[in-house]
């Protein structure tokens, strides 16, 4: 276990966490202050479950991920509302487009865990990467999608919003990396790479650290909502003109 990088991660979550509640930054972001809460406590519990009942932490450690699952979705669902809402000003179509890209997502992962199961499908240890495999997949597809239609649609995020995507995209790529190479040569692949996706998180956890040192102010571009709101005062000034009789 490369206790270096992990007794580093746990300071940086503290900190993290730390530095969020400091800027009082957890009201607007209650759903990454709620994960990074989570993951603080996890890492501290876990580092002393691998010390002094080592025998416990398989079993421990992965529940924890499972617990991790919904706090994950929360954050997804809180990034896409503060790039997107109000919904009303978005083209029509687009939450549609959204629900068939991430539908998308979900079947590329499920064809993933049917099609390539791992090197020893049944086996616990087999089956607990599959599984990560497949939340790293929806997760990174997730936001990757939410970043595509941001940017096709122009729509600036929030400095803080942006940061936490980035780091999310960037630890969950790797991880799905590792988990599907970890799949296809074995588990003792996996424990080797390790060193690997825990680095990705410290990143993932210094992104964060610098997004939220700064203040949390939107992008100058203007938002679909500021457009229609230009385009009808516009229109109003135009109408009025027009009605106004010309005088000589």
């Amino acid at each position: 276990m490369p206790w270096a990088i992990w007794i580093t991660n746990s300071f940086l979550q503290w900190g993290l966490l730390t530095l969020i509640l400091w800027k009082n930054a957890w009201r607007q972001h209650a759903a990454f202050t709620t994960y990074i809460a989570f993951c603080s406590c996890k890492t501290t519990a876990l580092i002393w479950i691998a010390l002094f009942i080592p025998a416990k932490y398989f079993t421990i450690n992965w529940t924890a991920r499972i617990v991790t699952l919904p706090l994950l979705i929360a954050v997804l669902v809180q990034i896409f509302s503060a790039v997107f809402k109000p919904y009303s000003t978005l083209p029509k179509g687009t939450l549609l487009s959204f629900r068939l890209a991430f539908a998308s997502v979900l079947a590329i992962s499920v064809a993933a865990a049917v099609y390539y199961p791992g090197k020893a499908p049944g086996n616990l240890a087999n089956t607990v990467l599959m599984l990560n495999r497949s939340a790293s997949i929806i997760f990174s597809g997730a936001f990757a999608v939410t970043a595509l239609f941001s940017s096709y649609f122009g729509i600036p995020w929030p400095r803080r919003t942006y940061g936490i995507g980035v780091g999310f995209l960037l630890f969950m790529s790797v991880d799905l990396f590792v988990s599907s190479v970890s799949l296809m040569y074995g588990y003792a692949m996996g424990v080797t790479l390790t060193k690997i996706s825990m680095l990705s998180y410290s990143l993932a956890l210094i992104t964060w650290l610098i997004y939220f040192s700064k203040p949390d102010v939107p992008s100058p571009t203007l938002t679909l909502e500021q457009v229609k709101r230009l385009q009808n005062a516009l229109n109003s000034k135009t109408s009025e003109s027009e009605s106004t009789p010309a005088t000589l």
